[in-house]
């Protein structure tokens, strides 16, 4: 299918907006095939894209013009047609797959989409999440207004230039770092939105960039597309697909790995991964891969802070452990189990692994001695090349956390491409998938936006409260939540859930369920445990 007509300039520099509306199950049809056909290593068998069915709504549900909703729909839809192939060849038959729209648009709002015993995130008091969890916040999520709004965009020195200041996790780092106190003494949020922004446009962008960057911390110039487009950096990252993963040449003589023989159904049950990640878009991806039936180790430090709620989702299907990779005795205990893994997810700052022995290298090493190939995922925010590649990175944030959660399904993507032509052709695959590139492809002419004539219909069917660029992306997904409570049955669906007994957290514990669902409901991607708190086994080892 072709390129939409559009037309120029309607947001912005940069931006593509279609002249016509096209319903959201057609037009994720009409994406999954130019997609498709753009990504190396994917199918264009038309059998295979038209088993897939789009149901659901025809106006997205996500306020503003990007087409999110649609992006998270068609990637689902590929790891289910990758899914199907994997499952082919182990001699089970998954039927078609099913896609539901609505369904794709809760996704990005995963790390808020829980209950514990009827209680949601936005009705949980922090000291009862400290409380429920294993806690590695270590301050970084706290109720001090300073911290909270170190995550909020800023306007700077440069006028019309904005630049998402983050605090991430060490906020009170960086408001030192711009002479300001953590522990100011005001009272509201907005009190300490104003007080830090009237340091931060003392600044320009460039200025701003550079003291970041000299202090390690995370934030980035808020640029339109085209500027985006126009610098080397965003020039370097169009360079590689979205979708991007390569056989290692290093690992050529490594034999094919046929996909294990097991008693469950699901396409990767029997594959063993190591997660080596914190915060959203790994650990998305980890949770993707337990749900289609990997075995899921996560290790994490105790001693690194990641911010609690997120445990309550995106550890479901895993085992969670803590060893801490800056002590030698603790750095020996993975390749115990590393000589089993199958796949590495590996979420830290570019270069942080490989100086402690488990970076890319290490790995391909290792595959080629013990003649079994290995996938490693390196989930990043600015590519796999460039002057930004090590840095630490942040997404400028739209109205929920979309390139984090996209990002996630998108590297769970990679790896199954990578084991079925690992389990085909042998060796060893690399991986890279980064936020940035999910983020700058949706503003493609090729996607293209929506009018505003449809953003305003979908404004006024949902009723969102007013966003503002002072707002941490917590009061965000709860504007979103809010109103899809008020206007939608989604939030009420059991379809769209899944509800665990007796989990660590709670008796009754629901959180979004996987998206892609096959004719076969054996083989329909699904969790066997619930998630867990932070470090809550005792030790990183494979089921045997």
């Amino acid at each position: 299918m072709s390129i939409p007509e559009t037309t120029k300039g309607a947001y912005g520099p940069g931006t593509f907006t279609d002249t016509s509306f096209t319903p959201l199950p057609k037009e994720c049809r009409r994406i999954l095939e130019y997609l498709a056909k753009g990504t190396p290593g994917f199918t264009t068998d038309p059998a295979l894209l038209n088993d897939v069915e789009f149901h659901g709504r025809d106006l997205p549900i996500i306020p503003g013009p990007i087409k999110a909703q649609a992006f998270s729909a068609v990637l689902h839809a590929m790891v289910g047609i990758v899914g199907r192939e994997i499952s082919d060849l182990k001699g089970n038959k998954t039927g078609k797959v099913s896609i539901d729209v609505d369904q794709a648009a809760l996704y990005p709002c995963t790390p808020a989409l829980f209950t514990i015993d009827g209680k949601t995130l936005a009705e949980f008091k922090h000291e009862e999440l400290q409380r429920i969890c294993t806690d590695l916040d270590q301050g970084a999520v706290d109720n001090n207004p300073m911290y909270y709004r170190s995550c909020s965009i800023y306007p700077t020195k440069d006028p019309h230039v904005y630049y998402q200041f983050m605090g991430s996790l060490h906020p009170a780092a960086l408001l030192q770092a711009f002479g300001l106190d953590p522990e100011a003494p005001v009272q509201t949020n907005d009190e300490a939105y104003e007080l830090i922004k009237k340091e931060i446009v003392k600044y320009s962008a460039r200025e701003m960039e550079q003291k970041c960057m000299e202090g390690g911390f995370c934030g980035q110039t808020c640029y339109s597309p085209q500027a985006w487009r126009d610098t080397l950096m965003g020039k370097q990252l169009a360079a590689h697909p979205v979708i991007n993963y390569r056989h290692e040449r290093e690992t050529a003589d490594v034999p094919p790995a046929p996909f294990p023989k097991t008693q469950g159904k699901r396409p990767l049950a029997g594959i063993k991964v190591v997660e080596l990640a914190r915060v959203i878009a790994g650990p998305a991806a980890g949770a993707a891969l337990a749900s289609l039936g990997a075995d899921v180790v996560r290790v994490q430090s105790r001693d690194l802070p990641d911010p609690n709620p997120l445990q309550i989702t995106l550890s479901a299907g895993k085992r969670m452990c803590h060893l801490d990779l800056t002590k030698e005795a603790d750095r020996v205990k993975p390749h115990t189990f590393l000589q089993d893994a199958d796949v590495i997810i590996q979420a830290y700052r570019r270069g942080s692994l490989e100086r402690k022995g488990f970076g890319l290298n290490d790995m391909l090493t290792m595959a080629n001695k013990r003649g079994k190939g290995i996938v490693y995922l390196d989930v990043n925010t600015y590519g796999p090349d460039g002057y930004y590649a090590e840095r630490p990175g942040v997404s400028v944030l739209p109205s929920l956390p979309i390139a984090d959660m996209l990002t996630g399904i998108t590297g769970a993507l990679d790896v199954m491409l990578a084991l079925r032509d690992r389990a085909k052709n042998g060796g060893s695959y690399y991986a890279d998938v980064a936020l940035t590139a999910l983020d700058a492809t949706q503003l493609e002419e090729w996607v293209g936006l929506y009018q505003p004539e449809i953003v305003k219909e979908i404004q006024e069917k949902h009723k969102f409260r007013a966003m503002t660029s002072d707002l941490h992306v917590d009061d965000l997904l709860f504007i979103i939540c809010e109103a899809w409570e008020k206007t939608t049955n989604l939030m009420t669906r059991p379809d769209l859930f899944v509800e665990f007994e007796d989990s660590p957290f709670g008796k009754h514990h629901r959180i979004l369920a996987p998206l892609v669902k096959y004719e076969d409901k054996n083989i329909s991607p699904h969790w066997t445990s619930s998630p867990k708190p932070y470090c809550y086994h005792k030790e990183a080892a494979f089921a045997n």
